[in-house]
């Protein structure tokens, strides 16, 4: 299934939760372009001098082939259901839902909120949008058995290992694909915790805005 086109192949106007209100964000033609390539999400939240928040150690994919890219590293079965922690702009969640999963995308930053259910609207009933810190989310009363978590988690160690073990409680949820920092794997690692992470890919850090702080890793969580 493709990714719903653009309206317009020459401007796009993408709705977005800024300061408590939402503000049309339009992206016009480069001059003495005709047909531009329309701009990205992060690449229009930039532009429009949204500001990211540390605390949530939050950055955003910048195109949609490094979201393919994650999808086919995660190699979740046909039809199985995904938890997206972190969803942000949505660019994964648009990557995973389009390719037919049904989707349960989780993000605290309520600023995004009517961003990425908007992108998310054409979807039905099998993508749902949670604007929550999944720490308060009742997954086993929301998730179904077998679900996978694909994320891209904070790049802060701290929080980010405490989300994916919060979120391994749920004997919900079957695997996971995340992209975490170095320093991310190696605490998961020391901490056990009955989690078996290996290794499959890289992301460059150019692939996110703002650019990523430090190494990446793409790695696959199973249970011990």
């Amino acid at each position: 299934m493709p990714f719903p086109p653009c309206s317009s192949p020459s401007r796009r106007v993408l709705a977005l939760l800024l300061e408590g209100t939402t503000e049309l964000i339009e992206i016009a033609p480069a001059r003495g372009l005709a047909e531009p390539s329309a701009p990205s999400a992060a690449e229009a939240v930039a532009a429009a001098g949204f500001t990211t928040r540390a605390d949530l150690g939050q950055y955003f994919l910048r195109h949609e082939d490094a979201a393919l890219r994650l999808l086919a590293s995660a190699a979740i079965p046909k039809g199985r259901p995904v938890l997206e922690v972190g969803a942000g702009l949505g660019t994964l969640s648009l990557a995973a839902a389009s390719a037919g999963h049904p989707l349960w995308a989780v993000e605290k930053d309520d600023r995004l909120g009517a961003h990425l259910t908007g992108r998310l609207s054409g979807f039905g009933e099998g993508t749902r949008v949670t604007i929550a810190d999944v720490r308060a989310v009742d997954l086993d009363g929301g998730l179904a058995a077998g679900t996978h978590l694909l994320a891209i988690m904070p790049f802060d160690a701290d929080l980010s290992t405490a989300l994916i073990r919060h979120v391994f409680t749920s004997l919900r949820v079957e695997r996971g694909l995340v992209v975490i920092t170095r320093q991310t794997m190696a605490q998961l690692d020391e901490e056990g915790g009955g989690l078996r992470l290996e290794e499959v890919d890289g992301i460059s850090r150019s692939d996110f805005w703002p650019s990523a702080p430090s190494v990446l890793r793409v790695v696959a969580i199973e249970r011990g």
